[in-house]
């Protein structure tokens, strides 16, 4: 805590301490080339780092703590948190092996993209009368004449 400040003012400089610290770190992808993969590799292991040591701290070693505090487990307190840890790990796991069985494909980057077919938008055909053409039509129809003046519009106007 800073001393002689308020906690909302304390806050809002948090928050934008994190953000700077994202900023800058986010803002180095115009410093490196992609050529440079070793400082790819450097920065996800940092990640993965930062990222093991706040699970413990922020989430594991709270956990035993508790469980330790609370004397029903006694010299086993980290029992229930490695037993939480361990099904984390084994949902994550088997997460892994069930997504190529719900039709997730071989690329990893293709996850949850959508399974889009394109077709060619269909083209008016000019012979098939109007009470036979699809319903979706006219709209298309009134947004292609929408430049067209009042007298060469009413035939269309009549028909429908």
């Amino acid at each position: 805590m800073i001393p002689g400040y308020g906690p909302v003012v304390q806050a809002l400089l948090g928050t934008f301490f994190t953000w700077g610290l994202t900023a800058a770190g986010s803002a180095l992808v115009f410093v490196f080339t992609s050529g440079q993969r070793w400082i790819l590799d450097g920065s996800l292991g940092f990640a993965a780092g930062v990222m093991l040591a706040a699970s413990y701290w922020s989430l594991l070693a709270p956990a035993i703590e508790m469980a330790d505090s609370s004397g029903s487990y006694g010299a086993f307190a980290f029992f229930p948190v490695a037993i939480g840890f361990t099904l984390g790990a084994a949902f994550v796991y088997y997460a892994d092996l069930l997504l190529p069985l719900l039709g997730v494909g071989k690329d990893p980057h293709a996850t949850f993209a959508s399974q889009h077919i394109p077709r060619p938008a269909k083209e008016k055909d000019e012979s098939e009368p109007l009470h036979l053409q699809a319903e979706g039509a006219e709209l298309s129809i009134r947004i292609g004449r929408t430049g067209l003046s009042a007298e060469e519009d009413s035939f269309e106007n009549d028909c429908t």
